[in-house]
């Protein structure tokens, strides 16, 4: 109890005269201003200023006494940041590892300055472990210049000497580490900032993952690896060379397992998340499926990446017409308890998928109701580099329309489709999938929806489209692909009383 005793005393006589702890569930009898004024915005009830300063004072914003409130809440807001947990599914280990080593830091340089060197020492000790388990270099450099200032002060020159060696070698590796990391921030805003910064700095990206890859071998680093590992990523992804990119994720995995470093380090997720979108962007359906089931272990339902992974696994299903598969893989992720509180992206993008599953099984399966509302609001969440995939949108609304016997809006969304295509697809040397796709369109409508006619004109469009099947970095996949979505249309316009005779 000596230690807590100690504690004890150091906060009830060093704490903020005006520090007390907000309720953050709201549920306090005779709360204070500040207790009031955390729950009206709790409940909403202060989206503004003006309606804050109205329901606290009867005053405006330029009322000193609303001043003061906002201030004194605002900042016992902020000291409660040092409460966040992180060990929460959403945040990687990395993450929880690197704070938890800056919480002790933090407390250790404190107990410093109040002259409790003992238990300063304590909390080093932790940080020290925990940073070496993970490799956080950082951390170990502040913890170990700590160290030696308080071995300083105790007059422990062997220990001084031995720490000081040590931090003379974690210097010259954090130095390495941080040159690294500015060449691979650089990268990252390169990668980010727009398709032509991606396409016109591949030289840039080559040299950088060269750069890392030396720095790695003479380091071992993980912090270095993470950084190679990534940027190599990007240029597989850049060279839309898939199958480089999962032989180079199943590699990364033997790598880190003989790395000395705690394995969490490594995100096994983000690894099996691009090992399947590799497989799916190779057509390896079947191994896709494996490699999906196998990776949806290393996430927790609650985050975004489970649903990034579910879609991969959905998408696999789909492009290998696998629909008995992409509707359990659909059902799951409707099922998920997590799923009414995911993201608008994420919910609006799960929408889309399952008006493609039903268009993409028709008959007794199919939707009885279908919203394309949900469609077009959603459209904003896709890649802009996707917009073959606001041309199809259309074409389901008419399979719609035909389905329903409403000829006239059938024949209106073909027009959309038309009016899209050459608003939007009809680049020279761009678009080449959705321009054959259009074409057969044409030959369709010019034989009056004669199915068995328009296959033995566009037999050589479906070649050409097959031929140009490709899948361009950072984008997203075709849902339905138009191959398949070629033999909706056509069974669909099958039933039109006019056509075929």
């Amino acid at each position: 109890m000596k230690e807590i005793n100690k504690l004890v005393d150091l906060v009830t006589h060093g704490l903020k005269s005006n520090y007390d702890v907000i309720n953050l569930n709201g549920d306090v009898e005779n709360p204070g201003k500040e207790q009031q004024l955390y729950n009206g915005v709790l409940n909403g009830l202060y989206p503004t200023d003006e309606s804050a300063a109205e329901g606290m004072y009867q005053s405006d914003i330029y009322d000193q006494r609303f001043r003061m409130l906002k201030s004194r809440l605002r900042h016992k807001l902020y000291d409660l940041l040092y409460h966040i947990d992180f060990d929460e599914p959403g945040f990687t280990h990395s993450t929880k590892v690197e704070l938890e080593s800056k919480e002790y830091l933090h407390k250790a340089h404190i107990l410093f300055k109040l002259g409790e060197n003992s238990m300063a020492d304590k909390q080093l000790n932790k940080c020290i472990t925990l940073a070496e388990e993970n490799q956080i270099t950082q951390a170990l450099v502040e913890a170990c210049e700590l160290k030696s200032d308080i071995l300083s002060h105790e007059c422990k020159p062997t220990d001084f000497d031995i720490t000081v060696k040590r931090l003379g070698e974690l210097r010259k590796l954090h130095q390495i580490e941080k040159e690294n990391q500015d060449l691979f921030l650089k990268m990252r805003m390169l990668m980010s900032k727009s398709i032509h910064s991606r396409n016109t700095s591949q030289n840039h990206l080559k040299e950088s993952i060269k750069q890392s890859e030396k720095a790695y071998k003479s380091t071992k680093s993980i912090n270095i690896y993470l950084n190679y590992y990534q940027l190599k990523v990007w240029f597989f992804l850049v060279e839309e060379d898939f199958g480089g990119l999962y032989k180079f994720t199943q590699e990364a995995v033997k790598t880190v397992g003989k790395a000395k470093v705690d394995p969490e380090r490594f995100d096994y997720g983000y690894n099996s998340f691009l090992s399947s979108r590799a497989l799916l962007a190779s057509e390896k359906y079947k191994e896709g499926y494996a490699e999906a089931k196998a990776g949806i272990k290393f996430m927790d339902k609650s985050t975004e990446r489970w649903f990034d992974h579910s879609e991969t696994y959905f998408l696999l299903a789909m492009h290998n017409q696998d629909y008995k598969l992409a509707k359990k893989v659909l059902e799951e992720v409707l099922k998920n308890p997590n799923y009414s509180r995911a993201s608008e992206a994420t919910i609006g993008r799960w929408k889309i998928f399952r008006i493609y599953l039903n268009f993409a099984t028709p008959g007794k399966d199919m939707l009885k109701r279908v919203r394309f509302s949900d469609v077009y609001e959603a459209a904003d969440y896709y890649f802009i580099e996707s917009k073959g995939y606001y041309m199809s949108l259309p074409l389901l609304e008419f399979v719609h329309h035909v389905n329903k016997d409403r000829l006239d809006l059938a024949m209106n969304k073909l027009d959309e489709v038309e009016h899209y295509f050459f608003k939007h697809l009809n680049e020279p040397g761009k678009n080449p999938r959705e321009k054959q796709f259009y074409k057969m369109l044409k030959v369709l409508k010019s034989l009056d929806f004669n199915v068995d006619k328009t296959k033995a004109k566009t037999d050589k469009y479906m070649a050409k489209m097959i031929e140009k099947r490709s899948y361009p970095p950072f984008s997203d996949f075709e849902i339905l692909p138009y191959e398949d979505l070629w033999e909706v249309v056509l069974k669909t316009v099958s039933k039109l009383k006019f056509a075929n005779s």
